[in-house]
């Protein structure tokens, strides 16, 4: 048999027998040794499998799916978390696919690729300097999972890069995004307010709740008093979401309840998260999403009815109402009475970190090697440090005079997004990733004006608004290099299966569909046109 003759859907089903084979014979063993909790959790992996079989080649779909599921599942004995597997997944069929020519490989590569590989390249040399390992290997570094992280995110770039988008998943690609952070976000409030129920949800999947065995006895928490990731994450998909489908302007507008409704909710759940820079971030794509429709007018209205609403928010707060502590937070900035514990809160978050950038820069005990980077992770004699402070009962380390935060210096979390890169890849390695990230901004708003009119629009907008929010994000607001060179890659393969769903639309629908922006007298009139109408006679390259 020719290899090269072999299906995409023989693949997939002949995986799927094998693990199929392999599966029972773990459900088999599970049972001689009594482990009902595996059999259960292998017996769920059958539909699993199934649902493999029935994607086929569209199995790419669980990238984005498993995006947001970066907690694990105790009731599997593998070390990975749920988008771990599921990119895995992926990875592993695609591998086939390009093997046995069942889809192409071959891709013309563009200036994004090149700095991609350039950026990866560079970050190679840094782990060859420093090499990290786990404790099994006793290595001098620990602390590698990044590099893993990093390595899956680039196999989901090269796929991303390659599949071609359908009409109808188009059109589902943000609800991918956006549902399994609205289940997460549930069972996330659940766990914290319903203590008794915390530890049973944070064995079928570590991302909610407290793995703790006392857990049950923990005090609840408080909807709108703690911070609550789940919720963030939910808002702020939903906000991107709505603001890519629908013109921002209608979200504000009673005419359309449905939507509005929908908008405030998403708002409310940032709220209640306690974040102010996802707060900031929707606000931003409220404005992006109408600047590039080229409603510049319909800013001045949002903007007007954003202030509006605020300053009837706050002149209610502590006389009518009792806004919630997080939400107090968000806002403590604006003039109003808020309680003294919001206002302590936020100005103490913010003086800390900037404390902790200024104590890191200067002190070469924490970088040190500012110009070509110590690498990801940490030693062993710093994780041992840590360790014993915590078991001691002390909230952080020791090793540079006490503070209850030197946990998160010693690990490298400034939550700011140069220092970060500089103790990781030194400065070298900050312009690199620099480069890559405005780059990444900058292809992303021609992507959007170039596709304005088009069923690829709404899509460009989910995609590329929050990579045109990323540079000042990671350089000004905060970042984490670890985490943020795996968005910046990940985010790049999105960015090129829109590009490449755009190119697949017929010329003259694209040039129709443009030739009706420049033109329209409603949807697009704005100081946009000149720039649109430059991009129009040029493709996108990669």
């Amino acid at each position: 048999m020719n290899i090269r003759n072999i299906s995409s859907n023989q693949i997939v089903v002949w995986a799927a027998l094998l693990l199929g084979l392999l599966v029972a014979v773990m459900i088999g063993s599970a049972v001689g040794s009594s482990d009902m909790r595996m059999v259960a959790g292998l017996m769920a992996a059958i539909p699993i499998a199934v649902i493999f079989v029935k994607l086929k080649t569209n199995i790419w779909v669980l990238l984005p799916i498993g995006y947001y599921l970066t907690g694990r599942l105790p009731w599997l004995p593998l070390p990975f978390t749920v988008r771990d597997l599921l990119f895995m997944t992926v990875i592993f069929f695609f591998t086939l696919f390009f093997a046995t020519r069942a889809l192409p490989w071959k891709r013309k590569l563009g200036t994004l690729d090149y700095l991609i590989y350039i950026n990866l390249a560079y970050l190679a040399t840094v782990y060859v300097r420093n090499p990290v390992g786990f404790w099994a290997i006793q290595s001098s570094m620990v602390g590698g999972r990044p590099y893993f992280e990093i390595f899956l995110a680039t196999g989901a770039f090269m796929i991303l890069s390659r599949v071609r988008l359908s009409d109808p998943i188009a059109k589902a690609l943000p609800l991918f995004f956006l549902i399994p952070t609205c289940i997460v976000a549930a069972l996330d409030v659940v766990a914290r307010t319903m203590p008794q129920l915390s530890y049973p949800l944070a064995m079928i999947y570590s991302g909610v709740g407290s793995m703790s065995v006392t857990a049950g006895l923990e005090k609840a928490a408080e909807v709108g008093q703690d911070r609550i990731v789940g919720l963030k994450e939910m808002g702020f998909v939903g906000v991107l979401a709505l603001c890519a489908r629908y013109n921002p302007i209608t979200l504000l507008s009673p005419l359309f309840p449905v939507r509005t409704l929908l908008f405030l909710a998403a708002l409310l759940t940032i709220f209640l998260s306690g974040f102010r820079v996802t707060f900031l971030a929707a606000t931003v794509f409220l404005v992006l999403a109408t600047l590039l429709r080229g409603r510049g007018r319909d800013i001045w209205i949002a903007v007007g009815t954003g202030i509006l609403v605020l300053v009837v928010v706050i002149s209610m707060q502590g006389k009518v109402v009792q806004l919630p502590l997080t939400m107090q937070r968000a806002l403590s900035w604006l003039p109003g009475d808020w309680s003294q514990e919001a206002v302590e809160g936020a100005e103490d978050s913010s003086r800390w970190r900037f404390e902790m950038v200024e104590w890191a820069w200067n002190d070469n005990t924490i970088l040190r090697n500012k110009a070509w980077g110590q690498g990801i992770g940490l030693s062993i004699d710093d994780m041992n440090l840590i360790a014993s402070s915590m078991m001691a009962g002390a909230s952080g380390a020791s090793l540079l005079g006490g503070s209850d935060r030197e946990n998160f210096i010693i690990t490298g979390t400034f939550h700011n997004g140069p220092i970060s890169a500089i103790k990781c890849v030194g400065v070298i390695g900050l312009a690199l990733f620099s480069v890559l990230i405005i780059y990444l901004a900058v292809r992303a708003w021609k992507l959007c004006v170039l596709t304005a009119g088009s069923k690829a629009f709404p899509l460009a907008l989910f995609v590329g608004m929050p990579i045109i929010f990323f540079p000042f994000q990671f350089l000004v607001l905060t970042g984490f290099y670890e985490l943020d060179l795996t968005v910046a890659i990940f985010s790049a393969g999105l960015l090129n299966l829109v590009s490449n769903y755009y190119r697949s639309l017929s010329p003259k629908a694209r040039s129709g569909e443009r030739l009706q922006v420049l033109s329209g007298p409603v949807e697009y009139t704005s100081g946009l046109r000149p720039v649109a109408a430059h991009l129009a006679g040029r493709s996108l390259g990669h």
